[in-house]
């Protein structure tokens, strides 16, 4: 199983940098660029929501990021942990459909573009904040 671990203060401009470190941790895995672009998407979208919800974009705190790439009988496994200083979210609650209005709203599709593109998502939050496990098939 190979580690990689990047970490940032919670400031959107960090953004392009956490893609790019997606996109070389991805092609160092020999990930597909169709997976890639997805991977690239939904952990953007998990960064944004862990600086904007939960750490209220306070440049004090921090958002850590952990790939864990391994193989099981199966074939190629990986999961992405973005943890924040949040006190968490309930996932059940949030609504998953995609309809035109909300296509078209600003806000409130990164949870529903990283359900699209992964296996399955899990919360779990603790005294020092949260953490969001994004599963995935790589291919």
């Amino acid at each position: 199983m190979n580690l990689y671990r990047i970490a940032y203060s919670s400031s959107l401009s960090h953004c392009g940098d956490l893609r790019g470190c997606v996109r070389t941790i991805g092609r160092m895995e020999g990930y597909s660029e169709l997976f890639l672009s997805q991977l690239e998407l939904s952990v953007h979208e998990a960064f944004v929501n862990a600086v904007r919800h939960g750490n209220g974009e306070n440049p004090v705190l921090t958002v850590s990021i952990i790939f864990r790439c391994g193989e099981t009988c199966s074939g190629c496994t990986l999961q992405v942990q973005v943890t924040d200083c949040g006190k968490g979210f309930d996932l059940m609650a949030l609504d998953n459909s995609f309809d035109e209005e909300s296509e078209m709203a600003l806000g409130g599709r990164g949870v529903r573009f990283i359900r699209h593109y992964t296996e399955r998502i899990d919360i779990e939050t603790t005294s020092e904040g949260s953490v969001l496990t994004l599963h995935y098939i790589p291919f």
